[in-house]
């Protein structure tokens, strides 16, 4: 009885640090590749912070499944850019319209790796505190 409590405890302390990372609310488009090579689906970036995002599609995502999640950003001469993030399907539930989809990045978004979406995490960031 006591290590069942242990393995929920720690489990609950693993969702609540991953918590602690502000979420930034970024509406907008997102193409989800299968790294296996399926058919890429459109989906709706819901949020988003430094470890993963929220998002929801019509078309279900397998949990455990390797994508690339592609943004894309304006930048200050409202040029697109686009930024390619690997990760793993964390969770799938059904919604009324399709399917909520958690995504966590395969490594932390770093100003060198993913400067579009690590500039406006921090100006999202800044301008809430």
């Amino acid at each position: 009885m006591k290590r069942a409590h242990s393995k929920s405890h720690a489990s609950s302390a693993a969702a609540n640090e991953r918590r602690k990372l502000v979420r930034a609310t970024l509406v907008g488009s997102a193409l989800v590749s299968p790294k296996a090579g399926a058919k890429a689906i459109t989906a709706v970036l819901d949020n988003v912070n430094r470890v993963g995002a929220g998002l929801h599609a019509k078309d279900k995502l397998v949990n455990g499944e390797k994508v690339i999640v592609s943004l894309a950003f304006l930048d200050s001469d409202r040029v697109e850019q686009q930024e390619r993030l690997d990760g793993t399907v964390a969770w799938v539930k059904t919604w009324e319209k399709g399917y909520l989809i958690g995504v966590v990045w395969d490594e932390i978004v770093t100003k060198e790796k993913n400067k579009w979406l690590y500039y406006y995490l921090e100006e999202t960031i800044k301008s809430s505190a």
